[in-house]
Formats: C-alpha cells, sequence, structure tokens
C-alpha cells in the first residue's frame, strides 16, 4: 500500500524552517516518507550533469560516503546521473536521502519513470520524497527550474559535481547563493566540458571539494572515526555477486573480469560501476579492478 501523502502549508510546524528563508518559499509542500527528515538541519544538495562520465561516478563514491555515514543526509533531484548516483550513495549505506521532485511525488507522477524503483528505496531507508505540486502533476521542463530552488533552499550547502557552461546544475548553485548558502563543487580537467561549470564556479568563489573532510568542514563536522559497516552478500544482484568473487587483491583487467565471468560487456561495466558505489571494488587505473578494501560484503 503506497505511503500517506502529507500537505504541508507554508504555515504548519512541520514546513522545514530553512525553505522558509528563500526568496520565494512555496506555499505547498507534499510530502512521502520521512516527514521529521525536513527539520535536518544539516543537509548537503548533490548535482550534477544527467549524462554523468565514469569521473563524475568516482567522485561520489570517493567523496559521498564518509559524508552520509557522519550523518549528513544528501538531497537531490532523482534525475538521471549525478542526482540518482548521490541518492544511491544513502541507500546503499541504509542512510536517509531526501529527493526533490518537478512533479507529484505520487507513483503514477513519479519521473523519471526508471527511477520508480528507486524512490521506493528512498522511503524504505528512511528518505523522503518531496515536492511543491500536488498528486497527479506530470513532470514539465518549467517545473525543474523551480524544483531546484526548494533543493537550493532545503540546504546548508550545495555541491556541484559536473556540469556543462550552460548546466541546470549551475542554476540551482545560483539559488543557493541568493539564499546565503554555501556552495561547494568538484573540480575537473581543463579540457573537460563537463567540468567547466565547476571550475567557473570555483573561480567565482566556490569552496573546491577534494576530499571528504573538505566536505565535512563546511558542516563543522569530523571524518567518523568508526568503520563503517559491512554489506551483506544478500544484497548484491547476481553479477554483482559475481563480479565481487572474480577479485582479489591483484589488480584484473575488465577484459579478464569478463572473459572469467562470461558475462556481457555492459553487465561488467554495470556491475562495477555498482560495486565501486558499494565501495566494494576499487579502480586502481588502467581499467583494472581490485577489491575494495573499505567494504568487504559479509555472507
Amino acid at each position: 500500500m503506497p505511503e500517506k501523502i502529507h500537505h504541508l502549508s507554508d504555515t504548519s510546524e512541520a514546513y522545514p524552517p530553512l525553505l522558509r528563508e528563500i526568496a520565494q518559499p512555496p506555499t505547498d509542500l507534499y510530502v512521502r516518507g520521512n516527514l521529521e527528515l525536513l527539520q535536518h538541519h544539516q543537509l548537503l544538495a548533490v548535482v550534477g550533469s544527467r549524462a554523468a562520465t565514469y569521473y563524475g561516478k568516482q567522485v561520489i563514491a570517493k567523496l559521498l560516503p564518509p559524508i552520509v555515514q557522519a550523518g549528513v543526509p544528501l538531497v537531490s533531484g532523482l534525475a538521471y546521473g549525478i542526482d540518482s548516483l548521490a541518492h544511491q550513495i544513502c541507500t546503499a549505506n541504509q542512510q536517509p536521502t531526501i529527493a526533490v521532485l518537478g512533479s507529484g511525488i505520487d507513483d503514477e507522477s513519479i519521473y523519471p519513470r526508471r527511477h520508480i524503483s528507486l524512490a521506493h528505496e528512498i522511503i524504505a531507508t528512511g528518505g523522503t520524497l518531496v515536492a511543491e505540486y500536488p498528486p497527479g502533476t506530470p513532470a514539465d521542463k518549467f517545473r525543474f527550474p523551480e524544483r531546484n530552488r526548494l533543493i537550493a533552499g532545503l540546504t546548508q550547502a550545495t555541491l556541484v559535481v559536473q556540469a556543462t557552461r550552460r548546466s541546470g546544475s549551475l542554476i540551482t548553485a545560483r539559488l543557493a547563493l541568493e539564499a546565503n548558502r554555501d556552495v561547494c563543487a568538484v573540480p575537473g580537467k581543463i579540457t573537460d566540458k563537463m567540468s567547466v561549470g565547476t571550475n567557473d564556479l570555483i573561480r567565482q568563489g566556490a569552496i573546491p571539494i577534494l576530499k571528504p573532510a573538505d566536505l565535512l568542514a563546511v558542516f563543522d563536522l569530523e571524518l567518523p572515526t568508526t568503520s563503517a559497516p559491512k554489506l551483506s552478500v544478500a544484497n548484491l544482484t547476481k553479477h554483482q555477486y559475481l563480479v565481487y568473487l572474480t577479485l582479489g587483491d591483484r589488480p584484473l583487467h575488465i577484459d579478464l573480469i569478463t572473459a572469467k565471468t562470461k558475462l556481457t560487456a555492459p553487465d561488467i561495466a554495470a556491475a562495477l560501476a555498482e560495486l565501486e558505489l558499494l565501495a566494494a571494488v576499487e579502480n586502481v587505473g588502467g581499467m583494472r579492478y581490485v577489491k575494495g578494501t573499505t567494504h568487504a560484503p559479509t555472507v
């Protein structure tokens, strides 16, 4: 049975306090899942390209697990690319995350449609779906810039991972600045169009993020001293588990992994990317992989 959808007016006690501070706070909010999460005083927005590159995935896998393990929930837009990767880091670590939609939050309206299962995972791990549009509202282009002001307004800081010169993520960063929030950005190659936006943000004064400690410092937090809970084999897909069993301490090239597992190249690439997000495998360069040193799935 679908979760109850709560309707909050801007006079409600449950209305997010940080959202009241933006220039045009929404009059109404529709919330599905953990209502109390909207009151969290340390939320980090994570935005970036829908066409995230391998570098973007590496950045997410390196930077964000320590952040969510330190108790900072991530806020993003459920979109393809960086948004969904950020949400998946939270759900993989059994930590809450907030997805802000540019549509209704009922199952019939969730966009993109391929992320309905991710939306359900978000709710199941204590997270929240939120929008200013009532159930039944379809996704339209003009709603996404409107949605971006909620992502920036709900959070103490916004992290931009990858962005071209005309990226919607830069709109979110501008809205965060206008709301007097911190803006952070991950630098990239000056020859990469996917890094033009983030490099420009840093040139204009955004906080450069090179390691998890840089992000935690924004929240006056330190790296967790306790190790993260181990992942369970039961939570891995068949492809993920097969790839994981094939790897060891000695680097294996992706072609050799493909030959040993007899899986297709696309299946191998997908499994490796997912296992990297879980920190169960590590890319040591040259398309070679080893088992991860941070997480080792338990039986």
